[in-house]
């Protein structure tokens, strides 16, 4: 590999593993500051700070009804235990209500209360706004061209740490 390809080359990795540490170590205090600065609720503000972003995703899914952990983890790509563990917390500050049917005893359905909508509105929104200002920015400084190469980089990358 010649130096501008090898330096290239490390560049993106160097970058993907800065998104990695900063995915992990902050992306959850920033979401919780966005909706935190866009709540009324002084109530919600505090609970806020006290959710993990599984839980906002959880409230988010719920939107569309009631659903079980396995319907929920499913969608939301986590584990059943992930689910149950948000759950509790949700459940905790009465975002969400737990119930089982008369025919199936055994399931546990979960639903919104109207706190509950609230963060999630809340939520949808500052993704939103994220995806929003996202494309702007991008739009403006790139062509569809260079987006797509993007996007297939992206992708293929994403394969290949599938394999590890």
């Amino acid at each position: 590999m010649n130096k501008v390809n090898e330096e290239t080359i490390n560049k993106i990795r160097h970058t993907i593993e800065l998104l990695r540490v900063q995915h992990s170590n902050i992306h959850g205090s920033q979401e919780q500051r966005w909706i935190q600065e866009h709540l009324t609720d002084e109530k919600l503000k505090q609970e806020v700070l006290s959710l993990s972003i599984v839980a906002f995703h959880i409230l988010s899914v719920l939107e569309s009804g009631e659903q079980t952990g396995i319907e929920i983890a499913e969608k939301i790509n986590v584990t059943r235990g992930g689910v149950t563990r948000a759950a509790k917390k949700l459940l905790q500050y009465d975002l969400i209500v737990a119930t089982k049917h008369s025919d199936d005893k055994k399931k546990i359905y979960y639903s919104l209360t109207d706190d509950g909508k609230k963060l999630a509105k809340a939520h949808d929104q500052m993704h939103e706004t994220m995806k929003k200002e996202l494309v702007d920015k991008l739009t403006a400084k790139y062509s569809m061209d260079d987006l797509k190469i993007v996007a297939n980089f992206l992708d293929d990358l994403y394969q290949l740490e599938q394999k590890f």
